[in-house]
């Protein structure tokens, strides 16, 4: 019903989509035993990710990742984006594993988790906005603290789906 309402316009279809689909993850994963372990996983690491990427964006600056797109994101922020939520995920979970599957991993991750701003921040340019809301003033609105979360949500989803081994994490 909603793809044939909406046809006429792709990208408030796909947004809906994107949005509504990581609560209905949410919801199939509450059931499993590892949820608290998974979530607090997904959301201190997407934060990690978009703290790290924004001090070191702002610190060396440099040359921007996708200026049409997000006219504020570097390289370097991107590659703190990386470099620090990967230190982090060796300093926690290299203990119990191989330290070579949890720097994968968290790359993975991080690279996901920064799609995920740039997808939020395309929605927002195709619709002429600036922030998603006022609620938090000069934060680009209340989706610029999810959109991390939100792909890196359906991306786990997908892994757990794969048998992805989280054993790491829990």
């Amino acid at each position: 019903f909603l793809f044939f309402l909406l046809r006429s316009n792709f990208k408030k279809f796909f947004g809906l989509i994107y949005i509504i689909l990581p609560f209905v993850i949410l919801i199939q994963l509450r059931h499993d035993e590892n949820f608290f372990e998974i979530l607090t996983f997904i959301v201190l690491f997407s934060v990690t990710t978009d703290v790290s990427s924004y001090f070191f964006g702002n610190f060396f600056g440099g040359m921007k990742l996708a200026p049409k797109i997000s006219p504020g994101k570097t390289i370097s922020g991107s590659i703190g984006g990386v470099i620090i939520p990967s230190l982090i995920c060796i300093l926690f979970y290299s203990k119990n594993t191989d330290i070579l599957y949890v720097v994968i991993s968290s790359i993975i991750f991080s690279i996901f988790v920064q799609i995920g701003d740039l997808v939020e921040s395309y929605f927002k340019r195709s619709c002429f906005v600036k922030d998603s809301s006022n609620l938090i003033p000069g934060h680009g609105g209340v989706l610029d603290r999810f959109d991390g979360i939100f792909l890196l949500i359906i991306i786990v989803y997908l892994l757990k789906i794969l048998d992805f081994n989280f054993f790491f994490i829990v």
